[in-house]
């Protein structure tokens, strides 16, 4: 491979929705789904989606690359999913409520990438990734309960630190946890 790929930055491969690079992206979420993080390899990886080695660095430069791609695919697939259940609801707790279920199921749905994504978020590219996004969704939820509440922000923060620790736990478990749900649902103020 030449040294100008080589040196070109992340995301400047050979394209976002190259065919090869989806190919790539979905055979690593499909081994994630079945085998987590540890045999999540390279190697693994292509030979999944039936390519050369080689082929993988043409579109990702390393395994972080990969997995902060799949960090932002799962997670741009979630907020859409939620974006769509929530906008015929008007800003208010019925909405917050709503965008927390929607997460919680949206993690059921997918189990091994979401699980492969708790293992990876020590990464620190992906760690900061999760930090954004986290930031991303507090701000959505703080604009469903700023009338109820004058620290929105900071209350979205922590129900989104609580949705997530929900979700893990749900993860842990193998199934959804109506008690917890039901106790972090009474956390969202009215």
């Amino acid at each position: 491979m030449s040294e100008t790929v080589r040196r070109r930055g992340p995301g400047s491969r050979a394209g976002g929705n190259h065919p090869t690079r989806v190919e790539l992206l979905r055979s690593a979420i499909n081994l994630a789904e079945e085998d987590g993080l540890d045999t999540l390899t390279v190697g693994a990886i292509t030979e999944a989606a039936g390519h050369a080695k080689g082929t993988f660095y043409v579109h990702f430069a390393d395994r972080t690359e990969l997995l902060v791609e799949m960090h932002r695919t799962f997670h741009r697939d979630l907020f859409t999913r939620i974006a769509k259940i929530v906008e015929s609801e008007i800003d208010g707790p019925t909405r917050a409520r709503a965008r927390i279920i929607t997460f919680l199921d949206g993690c059921r749905q997918q189990v091994g990438v979401r699980s492969m994504l708790f293992q990876a978020r020590h990464d620190p590219a992906i760690a900061d990734l999760a930090l954004r996004r986290n930031e991303e969704a507090a701000k959505a939820l703080a604009s469903d309960i700023r009338a109820a509440v004058d620290t929105s922000f900071e209350t979205a923060v922590l129900l989104v630190s609580s949705t997530i620790e929900v979700a893990g736990r749900e993860l842990a478990a193998g199934r959804r946890l109506p008690r917890l749900r039901s106790a972090l649902l009474a956390m969202v103020p009215r």
